[in-house]
């Protein structure tokens, strides 16, 4: 994240490139979303990415293990709080989408 002059912009990415959507951002965000919404300095947000899409691929279900009832209350609850706090963002967000 990066802010001058009350406009913060947010380039989602994974290791430079297209942002490879999973576990990390999903834990991630939600944070990020709230620090944002709750810093009276932001007068601007422009969302957008690096790389050639907004988002990659996410990883393949081969290489995920099955997750216990208690494993998806956590995304369920990390995906509540992404949504809530991203509405929270009480300025102007404008998203830069590429691809």
């Amino acid at each position: 994240m990066e802010r001058r002059d009350g406009i913060l912009q947010i380039t989602l990415h994974t290791n430079g490139g297209s942002l490879q959507w999973g576990g990390t951002p999903h834990e991630e965000l939600p944070q990020a979303f709230h620090d944002i919404g709750s810093d009276p300095d932001n007068r601007v947000v422009i969302m957008t990415g690096s790389g050639d899409a907004f988002t990659g691929p996410p990883g393949t279900r081969e290489s995920r293990p099955k997750r216990s009832p208690s494993q998806w209350d956590k995304t369920y609850r990390e995906g509540k709080h992404l949504l809530m706090n991203l509405l929270d963002i009480e300025v102007p967000m404008i998203s830069a989408i590429n691809g």
